[in-house]
């Protein structure tokens, strides 16, 4: 691993405690930092996934009357992936740009029903075989930052506190931080299970179409949060979940 992506790994590390979901916006972002996540969603184009940057007010004109509409930005980026894309990597790719806005001080919130998908489809463009997975707003907060209940160790990993507290100091960390990561309705479609090679993320719940695109976003999480401890590996698919084996 080089040195930009370590570096990148150590500053979505620390954007991941200040991530959270922002609905109402003072303004967009300023041209240059449009330009700079441009360049990011260059960089981060992989797996059958890449990011595409679109402006349009009318993206965000509420689906459904009674969830929270998006106000105050103009600007978006559009998650799009290829037919035969893994759910998972939608999710980890496009938390990367998340955290990148996050930590260029911008806000951002997980849009995967509560947009207006035709208005986003004539805002970018896609190629034979692509479409949209999910979009997030992208602008200046205009909200402070509010914790959401998260569940129990306990219940993410099938531990008790005792237990939880024997694990490597680099497992803890790992799931501390994915246990932070943002999913449909909040509701963790996850579990994690720690072994001697590594750490098992399984889905638990299709949660509405979503859940496989959350496990994705935990995955993310959970490799910042080992980074952060020093340790790094790779991604393998098993039967029952996508497990992180140190290198």
């Amino acid at each position: 691993m080089g040195e930009t992506e370590m570096e990148s790994m150590q500053r979505w590390y620390e954007a991941s405690q200040r991530r959270f979901s922002v609905r109402r916006y003072k303004d967009g972002p300023e041209e240059k930092q449009l330009e700079a996540l441009a360049g990011m969603a260059e960089l981060l184009r992989a797996h059958g996934v890449r990011i595409a940057i679109g402006r349009s007010e009318e993206v965000f004109r509420p689906i459904f009357l009674w969830y929270g509409k998006i106000s105050g930005t103009n600007s978006f980026a559009a998650i799009i992936v290829q037919k035969d894309a893994e759910p998972e990597m939608a999710g980890y790719v496009g938390e990367a740009f998340v955290l990148e806005c996050t930590a260029m001080g911008l806000g951002t919130c997980w849009l995967g029903a509560s947009y207006h998908k035709q208005t986003a489809l004539s805002a970018v463009e896609l190629s034979e075989g692509e479409r949209i997975a999910c979009i997030t707003p992208i602008g200046v907060p205009d909200e402070e930052y509010t914790a959401r209940p998260r569940r129990s160790y306990e219940k993410l990993t099938g531990l008790t506190a005792e237990q939880f507290g024997e694990l490597p100091v680099w497992q803890k960390r790992a799931i501390e931080c994915a246990r932070r990561a943002p999913s449909a309705m909040n509701s963790q479609p996850w579990r994690f299970h720690a072994a001697e090679e590594g750490i098992l993320v399984g889905n638990t719940s299709k949660n509405f179409g979503y859940g496989r695109l959350d496990c994705g976003i935990a995955m993310l999480h959970l490799e910042l949060g080992a980074a952060y401890c020093g340790v790094y590996g790779d991604w393998r698919k098993e039967k029952n979940g996508s497990l992180f084996v140190r290198a």
